[in-house]
């Protein structure tokens, strides 16, 4: 039940993940190999802060774990306590070992196209020293804080002291011809030069300028056109905002909501529907009505929940259904309990992977809310032969709608075109077991966080061909210009 048996790699609303019996591999080769992760017995010759914790987490990301996942191990090991050291990450680091590891994702098709003008073969170097040299061009490119000279020597700092002086010189001189290249590195004009085979178009140089495979980019174009394929790149490349929902049901939401709404001054902050709340990046208030954001969340108040996942569900009218409902791809239960939260019967909550929906119960009851029963199935085979009620229909998709907040679906090794042919026909199987499953009356809701036609209005018109006793009510995309929210679609389908 953990991954669909068609997918070599199970993915869930986005999420690449680890396949069974990836590990991180030990001993010299971690240092120097180009296909495994160091182990912390060779990083802890670096000093503990957020840039060696991001180093851990990059070079885990090629082992093949999410962003999220990395993230969340890096951190661990670097808090955890070893003989005869006491300096575990304080809050400042582990905030900027997150920027640093989001970025240098978000931005790895641009730094690696800066790094093969200035190296003569990068491929070549140690794959620690690659994600070295990444971290450095990241904080001279976006990192206003942080001088270039201290970027540049902390990278040669760690070269050295992981490789030796030789490597350590590779480093600087590469880093230093970066430099020089100046603010032209800020412009997509900069990158139409192929290094490969002399020039290339401005096509291929607003791909690398926005560090997104050029694939994608002809993706969007195809289906949306320029204007809006650009507005889609734009977006995908920002860092993302912060979302916040306020539990309705909770005494004090209508005071919540008020002071969260004053705290979104100046554009840094804004509504999301009426419960939810999105917050710029470096804008999130640390405290509402005289406590800590994390006071809220454990007193069941709010939780954190993408601006996207809230107001897609706001846009198809899920909230005002009645009678009970089937969450029937749960995932971690933040839609499950965000329907909770406004009334909603949710009564079965279920998923193929109990990593995710393990999770749910204890949501439920931090909120406060009445647990749904929950069950660990696959949703194109499920355990029932009727369900009297609405269906949700989260759907696994490729996620390119959330790039600027899952960067590393950008690498080759998490998406290809093969990929989405794959993940369309499990749309399109899910959507016919499910609107089969539905009865007279009854709604179901097909909702991913991409976008692609092929995962979006076209399997609603495959399902729909398919099943002619089902109509289409309504549908929802975010517009293409909106300048930060996530890419969403959703739609909901009525059986006469």
């Amino acid at each position: 039940g953990r991954g669909h048996p068609s997918f070599s790699r199970p993915f869930r609303n986005g999420c690449g993940r680890k396949p069974e019996g990836t590990g991180v591999s030990n001993g010299k080769r971690a240092l120097t190999g180009r296909n495994t992760a160091p182990s912390l017995r060779f990083l802890k010759k670096l000093p503990r802060n957020g840039r060696t914790a991001a180093l851990h987490a990059l070079l885990l990301t090629d082992a093949d774990l999410s962003a999220q996942e990395a993230l969340a191990a890096a951190l661990a090991d670097a808090q955890s306590g070893l003989p005869g050291r006491n300096d575990a990450l304080s809050s400042q680091e582990r905030h900027l070992c997150a920027e640093l590891v989001y970025g240098c994702l978000r931005s790895e098709i641009r730094i690696a196209y800066l790094l093969r003008r200035v190296l003569p073969r990068p491929e070549r170097l140690p794959l620690p020293l690659s994600h070295i040299l990444v971290l450095a061009v990241y904080a001279l490119l976006f990192q206003e804080r942080v001088p270039d000279h201290a970027a540049v020597h902390g990278a040669v700092e760690q070269a050295e002291r992981l490789f030796g002086r030789s490597l350590a010189r590779v480093a600087n001189g590469a880093l230093r011809s970066i430099q020089r290249f100046g603010a032209a590195v800020n412009t997509p004009e900069f990158y139409t030069e192929d290094t490969g085979r002399g020039t290339s178009g401005a096509w291929d140089g607003l791909c690398r300028y926005y560090s997104l495979p050029r694939w994608f980019a002809d993706l969007w174009l195809a289906a949306y056109g320029e204007e809006n394929a650009l507005s889609l790149m734009r977006r995908s490349f920002a860092r993302p905002w912060t979302g916040l929902r306020i539990n309705a049901r909770h005494a004090l939401a209508p005071d919540l909501r008020a002071a969260l709404l004053a705290l979104a001054e100046n554009g840094r902050g804004q509504a999301v529907g009426f419960w939810g709340m999105a917050f710029a990046p470096g804008a999130l208030p640390t405290e509402v009505l005289g406590n800590s954001l994390e006071h809220w969340r454990r007193g069941g108040a709010l939780s954190f929940q993408s601006a996207g996942s809230q107001l897609v569900v706001e846009e198809l009218g899920l909230t005002c259904w009645r009678g009970k409902v089937w969450d029937a791809c749960a995932g971690f239960g933040g839609k499950s309990a965000a329907l909770l939260e406004r009334g909603v019967d949710v009564a079965l909550s279920t998923d193929r992977a109990w990593s995710r929906l393990r999770h749910l119960p204890g949501l439920c009851r931090d909120l406060r809310l009445p647990a749904p029963a929950v069950c660990l199935a696959d949703a194109t085979a499920p355990p029932l032969s009727r369900w009297d009620g609405h269906i949700l229909l989260d759907a696994p998709c490729s996620g390119l709608g959330v790039l600027a907040r899952r960067p590393d679906i950008r690498k080759a090794s998490r998406r290809s075109p093969a990929d989405l042919e794959q993940l369309a026909d499990l749309q399109s199987r899910l959507l016919d077991r499910l609107g089969g499953l539905l009865q007279p009356g009854r709604e179901l809701a097909y909702i991913t966080c991409t976008l692609n036609p092929a995962e979006n209005e076209q399997a609603v018109a495959r399902l729909l061909r398919a099943r002619p006793e089902l109509a289409l009510l309504r549908q929802w995309q975010t517009p293409h210009a909106h300048p930060w929210l996530e890419g969403m679609y959703g739609a909901v389908l009525r059986r006469a």
